[in-house]
């Protein structure tokens, strides 16, 4: 095992998030009893809602609503524990409606676009 300096790390839902200097990891916690996983499957994220995956500030919006986008197609960057996010599509579709804006702070699990569903 390698001990680092300087390292950050911030539980948010249930992601670990894990920085040291420019190197970021996120790793998914997955609570194996009956109880976690009926939470599991109750609290899906849909692909065609893109919701905030931690606390943080809007800075870019690439996508407005009407505007076709491409399966990993960026839609906007949010800023989080002094590192940008790109948030992608996971769709081949049209944008429903865009709810952020630069420099919004939003919390985790906020609504910031909605693409058509498929």
């Amino acid at each position: 095992m390698k001990l680092i300096d300087n390292v950050q790390v911030e539980k948010v839902g249930q992601t670990l998030w894990i920085k040291s200097g420019d190197q970021t990891w996120s790793y998914d916690i997955i609570d194996l009893s009956s109880e976690g996983q009926r939470r599991k499957k109750s609290n899906t994220a849909s692909p065609d809602v893109i919701v905030a995956p931690m606390p943080g500030k809007i800075t870019k919006v690439f996508v407005k609503e009407g505007d076709s986008v491409t399966v990993g197609q960026a839609l906007l960057v949010m800023e989080a524990m002094k590192m940008e996010y790109t948030l992608k599509s996971d769709l081949e579709t049209t944008v429903e409606g865009v709810s952020a804006k630069v420099n919004d702070q939003v919390q985790v699990g906020a609504v910031l676009v909605k693409l058509v569903k498929q």
